[in-house]
C-alpha cells in the first residue's frame, strides 16, 4: 500500500474527482508516496505567488508526478480548457495542464534551492476522472496521450503513472535516477518535512498564569469561613496559596481599622511581601528578626542570634504594649512552640484573631516536632489544591514525601515534566548550571525568572566556587543582571517560573529532611524543575538505595523514576 500523507482525508473540498483518484493511489504497491492537496508557495518567476496541486506522487527509481484533478465533462473549444458541472451544466475556463506545470516547477525550484542532491526525474499529468478518451480525440500539444489520464485508469493507476513517467524520461530526455532508501526517505522529509515543537517555559507560564488566580481565589473562600473563627491553624502543602491567602487575611482585618501584625520567617520572603504590599494600610509585615527589632528597640548585632531575641520575648517583654490586636503567622512551622504560644496570648489578651499557616513538610529551620498547633488550635482547616505548580511538578513534589491524599493536591494546569541529570564532581556541576540557564534563555525566560537552589547551606554546595554560569555572573541576592544561587532555607515561601535544585545526594534520599528540603525547593517552581543529584554512590550501590527507598527500577532510572522525574 502506498504511503499517503494526509493518511486520512475527511474533505476533499467537495471533489469526488479527487477522492476516486486518493482511493486508486492508495492502492499502489509501498514503494509509491502520495502527497494529497499539495500547498505550494510560488517564485518570483512563476505567474502566480502560491498554489497548490492535487497530486504529488513520489516512487525511488521514476521520479515525481504533479497531477491536476478535473471531474465533470471535458471540452477543448478555442485553445481553452472547459469544465462543465454535471449537476448545473455551468461551464468554466480551467487551466489544468498549466497548473500542473506550475506545481511541477516549484517543486524543481525547491529541491534545487535544497541542495537536494540528486534530482529525481520530473513530470506531470492530467487526471480526468469522469470521462474516457479515445485515439480519436484530437489533444493539443500539451496534451500528449501519455499524460491524460481518465475514468479507466482509475482501475490501474500504476500503469498511467508509469506511462507518463516514462513519457518524460524517453521523450523529453528527462534525467531518471535511482535514489537508494536514505535517499528516497530525504527526498520525502525534505518535500513534507515532519517536526515537534515542544510549548516554551514562558508561554507555558502565561497561559498558566490565569489558572493559577482562579485557584487560588477559589481557595480563599476558607477565609469567609474564618470570619466565624477567631482563632485557626491552616495547613497546606507547598503550593496551596497559604502566603498568598495569609496576606489577604491580615488585608480584610486591617480594613476594620484595627492594627494587624503579619509575621514569617524567611528574609527575602519578607522583602518580597513587603514590596508587593507597599501601599498596605494597618499591616505591620515582620519576621522574627525584624520583630525582635522592633519590639527591644534596637538592631540585633551582628552574630547575634534569634535566640536572644525569643528570651527577652519569654521573660522580659511587657505584654501591655503589645501594639497589634491580630495576629497572621506565616511559616508557622518554623516558629517555636514558645513564641507561638506567647503570640497566641497576646491575640486573646487583645481581643483579636489569630491564624497560623503552616506546612509541616517544611519543617526545615527547627527540627523539633511542633506541638502548639495540635495541642491548642481547636480549629484546624487543610488547603489541597496546589495553586503554584503545574501538575507535572506538584505531581513530583508529592511524591518525594510519599503525600497523602496527593490526587487531591495536584491540579489541571498542565506545563512540563520535570527532569533531572546526574553529576559527579564541580565540573560536570558547572555544565549543568551553564545548560540549564542557556535553556531557560532560549525559552524567552529572563533572568529574575530563574534560580539555582542548593539545599545546603552555600559554604558546602559544589558550586560554591563558580562565579559565573553560562558566561552570566551568579549573586546571592536577587540582582538584576545576574543569576540567584542561594539555598532551600532563604528561598523558602518564595517561587519562580524555573528552578534548577542542586546538591541533592543520592545517599541521603532515604533520609526524611534531606527529602523535606528536595520537597521545599522543587516546590518552589511553577513552572519548570530540573534536579541535579549529586552522584556520592557507586553503581553497584543502586540495588540497595532503591530498596531502602522502597522503590522499583534500576540505576539512575530508578531513581527518577521514584522521585517522578524525567532523564
Amino acid at each position: 500500500m502506498a504511503r499517503m500523507y494526509p493518511s486520512q482525508v475527511l474533505d476533499f473540498h467537495g471533489s469526488e474527482g479527487e477522492r476516486l483518484v486518493y482511493q486508486a493511489l492508495s492502492r499502489l504497491s509501498d514503494d509509491w508516496a502520495v502527497f494529497y492537496s499539495y500547498r505550494w508557495l510560488g517564485t518570483l518567476r512563476q505567474r502566480r505567488s502560491e498554489g497548490e496541486a492535487d497530486f504529488i506522487v513520489l516512487h525511488p527509481t521514476r521520479g515525481i508526478l504533479s497531477i491536476e484533478v478535473k471531474a465533470g465533462a471535458i471540452s477543448y473549444r478555442g485553445g481553452n480548457w472547459i469544465q462543465r458541472n454535471r449537476n448545473t451544466g455551468a461551464e468554466k475556463v480551467i487551466d489544468p495542464f498549466g497548473q500542473a506545470m506550475e506545481s511541477q516547477q516549484r517543486i524543481s525550484h525547491f529541491l534545487k534551492e535544497s541542495n537536494f542532491r540528486p534530482i529525481p526525474l520530473m513530470g506531470r499529468a492530467v487526471w480526468f476522472t469522469s470521462v474516457n478518451f479515445h485515439g480519436n480525440v484530437p489533444l493539443p500539444l500539451e496534451a500528449r496521450p501519455e499524460l491524460v489520464f481518465d475514468e479507466g485508469d482509475l482501475e490501474n493507476p500504476e500503469k498511467a503513472l508509469i506511462r507518463a513517467l516514462d513519457f518524460w524520461s524517453a521523450e523529453v530526455h528527462g534525467k531518471r535516477v535511482a535514489l537508494d532508501k536514505k535517499q528516497y526517505r530525504e527526498l520525502i522529509h525534505t518535500l513534507m518535512p515532519s517536526f515537534d515543537l515542544v510549548q516554551t517555559i514562558h508561554s507555558t507560564n502565561l497561559e498558566v498564569h490565569t489558572d493559577f488566580i482562579r485557584l487560588t481565589n477559589k481557595q480563599s473562600a476558607i477565609l469567609d469561613f474564618l470570619q466565624e473563627q477567631r482563632v485557626a491553624a491552616i495547613h497546606g502543602a507547598a503550593g496551596t496559596g497559604k502566603t498568598v491567602l495569609a496576606v489577604e487575611k491580615a488585608r480584610r482585618l486591617a480594613s476594620g481599622g484595627d492594627p494587624v501584625l503579619y509575621l514569617c520567617y524567611n528574609e527575602f520572603l519578607l522583602d518580597h511581601i513587603r514590596k508587593v504590599n507597599a501601599e498596605a494600610k494597618g499591616i505591620s509585615f515582620h519576621n522574627v528578626r525584624t520583630l525582635g527589632e522592633a519590639l527591644m528597640g534596637r538592631p540585633l548585632a551582628a552574630g547575634e542570634t534569634l535566640a536572644s531575641f525569643e528570651d527577652f520575648f519569654d521573660r522580659d517583654f511587657d505584654d501591655d504594649s503589645w501594639p497589634w490586636k491580630h495576629i497572621v503567622i506565616d511559616e508557622g512551622q518554623d516558629l517555636t512552640d514558645s513564641m507561638m504560644e506567647h503570640l497566641s496570648y497576646l491575640a486573646e489578651l487583645m481581643d483579636g484573631c489569630f491564624y497560623v499557616f503552616y506546612d509541616r513538610n517544611q519543617q526545615v529551620i527547627r527540627r523539633n516536632e511542633r506541638n502548639w498547633i495540635d495541642d491548642h488550635a481547636e480549629c484546624r482547616l487543610v488547603l489541597y489544591k496546589n495553586c503554584r505548580n503545574t501538575a507535572e511538578i506538584a505531581s513530583s513534589v508529592g511524591t518525594v514525601i510519599d503525600m497523602r491524599h496527593r490526587e487531591n493536591y495536584v491540579n489541571t494546569i498542565h506545563g512540563l515534566a520535570p527532569t533531572c541529570a546526574f553529576y559527579g564532581n564541580e565540573t560536570e556541576l558547572s555544565r549543568l548550571a551553564d545548560r540549564f540557564v542557556k535553556e531557560m534563555l532560549d525559552n524567552h525566560l529572563q533572568l529574575e525568572d530563574i534560580a539555582i537552589l542548593t539545599i545546603h547551606g552555600l559554604p558546602h554546595s559544589l558550586l560554591r566556587n563558580i562565579k559565573k554560569v553560562y558566561g552570566i555572573p551568579l549573586s546571592q541576592e536577587p540582582e538584576k543582571g545576574k543569576v540567584w544561587f542561594t539555598n532551600v532555607y532563604r528561598f523558602k515561601g518564595l517561587e519562580t517560573k524555573a528552578v534548577l535544585l542542586i546538591d541533592v545526594e543520592l545517599s541521603r534520599l532515604p533520609d526524611q529532611l534531606h527529602r523535606r528540603l528536595v520537597y521545599t525547593g522543587a516546590s518552589r517552581a511553577n513552572t519548570y524543575l530540573k534536579v541535579g543529584f549529586y552522584e556520592d554512590i557507586k553503581k553497584e550501590d543502586y540495588p540497595a538505595l532503591l530498596k531502602e527507598m522502597g522503590a522499583e527500577g534500576e540505576g539512575r532510572e530508578g531513581v527518577a523514576s521514584a522521585l517522578g522525574l524525567s532523564m
